[in-house]
């Protein structure tokens, strides 16, 4: 019967159908994720479903899925599949969630911490070194977390650093994952000198490694990732201190409004990322790439003329 059910609410779409009943579906979900650990079909179909639906959702529908237990429901789903060494499609999926439910919700993304997730997050990495997919999911979650400023300070230790240090070299899943270890390590930056406690690897040499990772990014490859906001992206736009966080910035935008201009460019100007960008040209202070790359991504912004709906 729940393997019937799980089936019937595949065919529903998501998530205009079940808009109305969102609360009670996820609670439904994670039942079956309680009473059924050992029906693996099930629960791959469970995750899935919760997976899509918490994609669908906004800030205080998350933060209520996050409450009723869907961030701890994952962590355990995890742990259970890293204690018996098992990478399959519902590890993958519940680091997806995951990365899904804390996008720009801090409280879900507290709850990560406060449920050992970086404990898991690094033994996934050392478990299973050669997983593309579940890298990527690993470090667009660690991406929500870093964007949260009271948090911060828990990343910063030294064990944290040195692995999103070391992964700015990573090819997994194309650029995905050192672009969104480099975009940890921007915000971890934005704090300032003084908040970077950590003496291995020092401030500096991240630095330097930061510009090099952002040098060896094709600023035309297409990307596994979807921008509800660039507000996160423009804040760093203004830390003339550190021209290095400007410049994965920068490149951040000068990739999607170039990749993706339908979405991008109306999210830019509807943000005020324009006179933000004409700011840091204007600028003494951020060298000359910087600069090359907000010309682009101004001219991309200027130039673009967006389609018209076809008419049937």
């Amino acid at each position: 019967m729940q393997r019937n059910g799980c089936l019937t609410l595949c065919n529903f779409r998501i998530p205009e159908d079940l808009e109305f009943e969102y609360q009670r579906v996820a609670e439904v979900l994670l039942s079956i994720f309680a009473n059924f650990r050992n029906e693996e079909f099930i629960q791959r179909i469970a995750v899935y479903l919760c997976n899509i639906i918490v994609c669908q959702l906004n800030g205080q529908q998350k933060e209520l899925v996050g409450r009723i237990g869907v961030v701890r429901n994952m962590l355990k789903l995890i742990r259970e599949r890293l204690n018996s060494k098992t990478c399959n499609e519902v590890m993958e999926i519940a680091w997806s969630t995951l990365w899904n439910v804390t996008d720009e919700t801090p409280q879900n993304c507290q709850m990560f911490m406060d449920g050992s997730g970086m404990d898991l997050f690094l033994s996934c990495l050392e478990t299973f070194p050669d997983k593309q997919e579940l890298h990527r999911n690993m470090l667009g979650l660690m991406g929500n977390v870093a964007e949260v400023q009271f948090l911060r300070p828990r990343l910063m230790q030294e064990n944290f650093v040195a692995v999103f240090n070391a992964l700015l070299d990573s090819e997994s899943d194309g650029i995905e994952v050192s672009y969104n270890s480099c975009g940890v390590l921007s915000h971890m930056m934005s704090d300032g000198e003084k908040l970077w406690t950590v003496s291995q690897p020092s401030r500096d040499l991240v630095l330097e490694r930061m510009v090099k990772a952002i040098e060896k990014w094709d600023i035309t490859t297409k990307r596994n990732i979807n921008y509800r906001s660039f507000d996160p992206i423009l804040k760093l736009l203004s830390h003339y201190d550190t021209p290095q966080v400007q410049h994965w910035a920068v490149w951040a935008l000068t990739n999607l409004t170039n990749v993706y201009p339908e979405k991008y460019v109306q999210l830019i100007q509807d943000e005020g990322g324009v006179p933000l960008l004409e700011a840091v040209m204007n600028d003494p202070r951020p060298y000359p790439r910087i600069k090359e790359l907000v010309t682009l991504v101004l001219t991309t912004c200027q130039d673009y003329v967006p389609q018209e709906p076809e008419n049937n």
